[in-house]
């Protein structure tokens, strides 16, 4: 096991990953799941396709077998990029150096909706390579964003309390090769910063944390931590509205929940390995002829 990160003094107990720059551009090409461990290349698995498969084998199968997946990409996707960038460079609590290397783009580049469009393809290739170019209404939502993140004392206690943050860890799983990227870490505990679009998240962030299965996350990170000397814990999301006037918070999930979660990492993992052992990729239903449950067409039942 393994962890990467910008800071060489981070803790010395963690055997470090040396990456040779001459792999860089070969890294850039690899898909996600293939790691570099200073020998040799290993199949990781990380948590997204970990979570892929529990959603679907199928789309696991397109994503990351045959790899003809359409990408993930939306304007939600983008901004939360754009947090992760600006959590990842701050400095303590000052945001100067994210905001000294944004750039509004012209108005000729932004699209109806307020993104940016194919045009800005130019305008961005005049500008400097670590630049981060960004459309107006994105800009100035996210200068609202994150000067609320800092106006709530539990985010700027996290934020203080840090000793890391955007950093790789290789780790193995009952000898499954695994992978994660963590958003940060104080010595007690991993944190990941998650956007929403519901006004208050406290009331409603667990509706996020069941359809993108966020607990399969907490569970996955936790194990990962475990075993480079974090303690067992309940890994901290800072839930921030992308909806004036982005309402902010710090929650963890449940303890039970998060025990179910890990149970269900391991056993994931399982079915992973019989799957590509099998080269079978449907799911365990193709084959029957399913009848429908007759309490959907009860009275009061709701049905599809």
């Amino acid at each position: 096991m393994s962890h990467e990160s910008g800071d060489p003094g981070f803790i010395s107990r963690v055997s470090r990953v040396q990456i040779s720059p001459l792999l860089v551009a070969e890294i850039s090409h690899t898909p996600p799941e293939v790691y570099f461990d200073g020998e040799e290349w290993v199949w990781r698995t990380n948590c997204s396709s970990l979570k892929e498969l529990d959603s679907s084998p199928v789309a696991y199968y397109r994503r990351y077998v045959a790899k003809d997946a359409p990408p993930k990409s939306s304007a939600a996707f983008d901004v939360g990029k754009l947090l992760h960038t600006w959590g990842e460079l701050l400095d303590g609590l000052d945001p100067s150096p994210f905001w000294s290397r944004a750039h509004k783009a012209p108005q000729q580049h932004v699209t109806a909706t307020g993104q940016l469009a194919k045009s800005a393809a130019e305008w961005i290739a005049t500008l400097p390579a670590d630049a981060i170019p960004m459309a107006p209404a994105v800009m100035s939502m996210l200068e609202y964003q994150t000067a609320e993140l800092l106006r709530n004392p539990a985010v700027v206690d996290i934020l203080l309390a840090s000793t890391d943050r955007e950093f790789n860890i290789a780790f193995d799983i009952d000898g499954h090769p695994c992978k994660c990227r963590v958003d940060g870490a104080t010595a007690e505990f991993f944190y990941d910063f998650k956007t929403t679009r519901d006004f208050e998240p406290t009331q409603t962030f667990h509706y996020a944390c069941r359809d993108y299965k966020y607990d399969l996350q907490a569970a996955f990170y936790m194990i990962a931590g475990m075993q480079l000397g974090w303690p067992r814990h309940q890994m901290r999301f800072i839930a921030t509205s992308t909806t004036y006037p982005h309402h902010n918070c710090v929650m963890t999930l449940p303890k039970e929940v998060i025990r179910e979660a890990e149970k269900r990492v391991y056993a994931l993992l399982k079915e992973l390995e019989q799957r590509r052992n099998l080269d079978w990729w449907t799911p365990a239903y193709y084959g029957q002829v399913i009848e429908m449950d007759a309490r959907h067409f009860q009275k009061g039942g709701r049905g599809w």
